[in-house]
């Protein structure tokens, strides 16, 4: 095990600790039933995950500022970890960050692209000193132009500049190509991590996360878009893991979905002794990341690994409520949002 008991006990302990604060199926089929927003935001105050972070915001106007508070209760948590952990511990931590980094510069992105600013709000806490652009003028930036000055003199400037050049650019595409920037160079990064199981619990996690977000997305290509080949290769993740370069291409290039499955039924993914997943269950990407965090902390209980499956754990959490959240605001029925919540 990395480090050994004294090493991370009381990183796990601490992890142990505020795994206990996340939400129950329970909790969420409650949320589905409120009717309005303030309602939602009430239950979440008493929530012992959320009460800290809602007690600094008393006055919530509208739907968008609920969504940023329960997103900075992950960044909120992030912080507390980083804080408790040391040396090599921190490692696969700042790899996570990474992740938040990018994610707070598509926010802010989006809201630029609109005319509008970003409320950084608590986050400027966490992200000041810590990511490699400035936060707070990132998300002041109320135009594209502005967005590149926040984070000029960084590898975000010159790759924003770059995919510029190709024309007009959506937003859909500037995050996507960002989601792309993200998994190439974390991967590249996770090569600089010394710890050696620390490194391979992050290349299992990673690795295992950009087969199958390649493997998604050759699913929807064929499924909802009938992409030609030479399509769905343009937009693919380029790095591979457990996946072998055939198997891409006969993925990629089978004529049918049908195809596509039998493809994907030989991948180790499903064969072997190894394999998390079976044909004959409902597959999506978060069912078979929630079997692989399983199994990475079966395999180092005392280490590293309860920490990311917290992480993890809690922004899946976040995008349950994000989901309940649009579902009242749109007046939907509560029956059709539990059956949301209980598929994702």
């Amino acid at each position: 095990m990395s480090g050994g008991l004294l090493e991370y006990s009381g990183l796990v302990t601490k992890t142990k600790a505020m795994s206990g604060r996340l939400l129950e199926e329970e909790d969420y089929l409650r949320l589905s039933e409120y009717e309005t927003v303030d309602a939602f935001i009430s239950f979440l105050r008493e929530a012992e995950g959320y009460a800290p972070i809602f007690a600094s915001h008393e006055e919530i106007a509208h739907r968008g500022q609920v969504e940023a508070v329960i997103r900075n209760s992950l960044y909120g948590d992030y912080k507390k970890l980083y804080q408790f952990a040391r040396g090599e511990q921190r490692a696969g931590l700042e790899l996570i960050f990474f992740r938040y980094e990018v994610n707070v510069l598509k926010t802010c992105l989006e809201y630029a692209m609109t005319g509008s600013h970003y409320e950084l709000g608590y986050l400027k806490l966490i992200f000041d000193g810590h990511a490699c652009y400035d936060a707070g003028m990132a998300a002041q930036a109320e135009s594209f132009g502005e967005l590149l000055a926040a984070v000029a003199g960084t590898d975000y400037e010159r790759f924003l500049h770059r995919m510029s050049e190709n024309g007009q650019m959506s937003y859909a595409d500037y995050a996507f190509g960002l989601d792309v920037y993200y998994y190439k160079n974390a991967w590249k990064r996770k090569q600089k991590i010394r710890d050696k199981n620390v490194k391979q619990m992050m290349e299992i996690l990673l690795g295992t996360e950009i087969d199958w977000q390649n493997i998604m997305w050759i699913y929807r290509s064929k499924r909802f878009y009938q992409m030609k080949p030479a399509d769905i290769y343009v937009n693919l993740i380029p790095v591979t893991y457990r996946l072998k370069k055939d198997q891409l291409r006969q993925m990629i290039e089978a004529e049918t979905v049908e195809g596509f499955t039998e493809h994907l039924a030989q991948t180790v993914y499903f064969k072997g002794k190894d394999a998390v997943a079976s044909l004959g269950e409902e597959l999506t990407e978060q069912k078979i990341m929630e079997k692989t965090y399983r199994l990475v902390c079966r395999k180092y209980p005392m280490s590293l690994a309860p920490v990311l499956k917290f992480l993890y754990d809690k922004e899946h959490e976040i995008d349950l409520l994000t989901s309940i959240l649009e579902g009242i605001r749109y007046q939907l029925p509560a029956r059709e949002i539990k059956e949301l919540v209980l598929t994702m």
